[in-house]
């Protein structure tokens, strides 16, 4: 299990999985959605770092599979509830061998190349 240091505020924590979740889409983002994006994560009040580790740490690992090869990609997004559904599932299954391991040491697999340079234009917009 995923160890929060501090109380999650759900509704806060919410809008920034749901933003982060649209890097891992099927379609190619427009400067709208950038936008909105960057909104919704500047909004929230957390440091870039803590996004990222959200991002990392609890947005990829629900998402990610969304971008492989073997996938018939979601293109227009999830729903709301379904986000909150699927990342609070993730968070609260037990964690056991390897993956309690690289869990302890920050360690995490690479981002898919898409997702990977759609949060580098998020990141340096909200630098």
């Amino acid at each position: 299990m995923i160890i929060v240091t501090e109380p999650l505020n759900l509704e806060r924590r919410a809008a920034v999985w749901e933003a982060l979740s649209e890097l891992f889409l099927g379609k190619e983002l427009q400067d709208y959605d950038y936008a909105a994006i960057a909104e919704t994560l500047r909004a929230s009040g957390y440091s870039l770092d803590e996004l990222e580790k959200v991002l990392r740490e609890e947005v990829a690992p629900v998402f990610r599979s969304n971008l492989s090869a073997l996938a018939v990609p979601e293109m227009e997004g999830w729903a709301h509830d379904t986000v909150v559904e699927e990342i609070r599932a993730y968070l609260e299954r037990e964690r056991t061998g390897i993956s309690r391991l690289l869990m302890r040491f920050g360690t995490s697999r690479a981002l898919p190349d898409a997702a990977t340079k759609r949060w580098q234009r998020i990141r340096s917009s909200l630098s």
